[in-house]
């Protein structure tokens, strides 16, 4: 048996009443899923536009960012470190200057350009600024490496290799001897002397001028008397300013017959001091005296120059790359 509600004796179903929402009404409660749906898309649109409207990353700019300056250096330090510096100074000086002031006149003007916002490219301003940060390092660095390894032994290969030379007496066809002579070897870049040679260490001298210039006879230790000084073992600040002390090179070794001549020419005035002081100090004359560095095999010495700048140019090519 069935109870019907007091306001509803027949049962039937009830109407809402007025001013309540339905399921059906536009502004209910259910319209919310129409409402989520909307926003997502709108989201979706935006996100969708901003992926279009981003900076993509220029990769040929950015590729081109990192080789040209390094490449730069490299080209640049190579022309003024090696072999076309020497043979051909004027055209390497002609070169880099240009090279140079063009790369540093667009460094300048890309920076005016960014500071008057006439470029607002980010590559249009590095490059050219990089280059020339690398092109004047280069220039730089090339010059060092050259007159510090590359210059002396490039000059030393292209001087004469002396044997067996009386560092003491000069033999005459006729059968008579004469103090040596450096005037005769002028020209010599390796020279290996007799057997007898050797450092005579208690006639060293010393010149000071900032650095100290220190020089020691090679002699003949059987030459008694009218015995020639013209050939010297030189070295920098490896002696004593206050004593005959002399420590340069292979000094030490009993085996060093050999030398290597001492090219840097703003060094040789400062040498010719100290070997005037040594004649002062020893009472002995030097009429034309060379100088050399005393090394045991001057072959091998001489190599050393050379692979030490190939390894400090290999070494600015390496830490310029990362830099960069």
């Amino acid at each position: 048996m069935q109870h019907h509600d007091a306001e509803n004796p027949n049962g039937l179903p009830v109407l809402p009443p007025p001013n309540v929402p339905t399921f059906g009404d536009s502004s209910g409660p259910m319209k919310l899923y129409g409402a989520i749906t909307d926003e997502q898309l709108r989201a979706t649109a935006m996100a969708a536009q901003a992926f279009k409207n981003r900076k993509r990353l220029d990769c040929c700019g950015a590729i081109s960012a990192l080789l040209v300056p390094w490449a730069a250096f490299v080209a640049v330090s190579a022309i003024g470190s090696f072999q076309l510096h020497y043979s051909a100074p004027v055209i390497t000086l002609v070169v880099l200057t240009v090279l140079a002031v063009a790369s540093l006149g667009a460094a300048i003007s890309a920076i005016v350009r960014a500071a008057t916002g006439a470029e607002k490219r980010f590559y249009g301003i590095y490059m050219p600024v990089a280059v020339g940060v690398c092109v004047l390092a280069g220039c730089l660095l090339g010059d060092i490496n050259f007159w510090q390894f590359m210059q002396p032994s490039y000059q030393i290969d292209h001087l004469a290799t002396y044997t067996n030379v009386d560092p003491s007496r000069q033999h005459l066809w006729s059968g008579d001897t004469r103090p040596a002579n450096g005037g005769r070897y002028q020209d010599a870049g390796k020279i290996y002397f007799s057997q007898n040679a050797r450092l005579d260490l208690t006639k060293a001298a010393s010149f000071k001028d900032g650095n100290l210039y220190c020089v020691a006879p090679v002699v003949d230790p059987d030459c008694k008397k009218n015995c020639g000084y013209d050939f010297w073992a030189v070295g920098m600040n490896c002696c004593s300013d206050l004593a005959s002390d002399f420590r340069c090179g292979d000094f030490n070794s009993t085996h060093t017959r050999s030398g290597l001549r001492q090219v840097v020419n703003t060094w040789r005035p400062f040498f010719r001091l100290a070997v005037v002081q040594a004649e002062g100090m020893h009472g002995i004359q030097a009429r034309h005296p060379l100088f050399f560095h005393w090394v045991e095999d001057p072959v091998y010495e001489l190599q050393s120059w050379k692979l030490s700048g190939y390894k400090n140019f290999m070494i600015a090519m390496v830490l310029c790359f990362f830099l960069n």
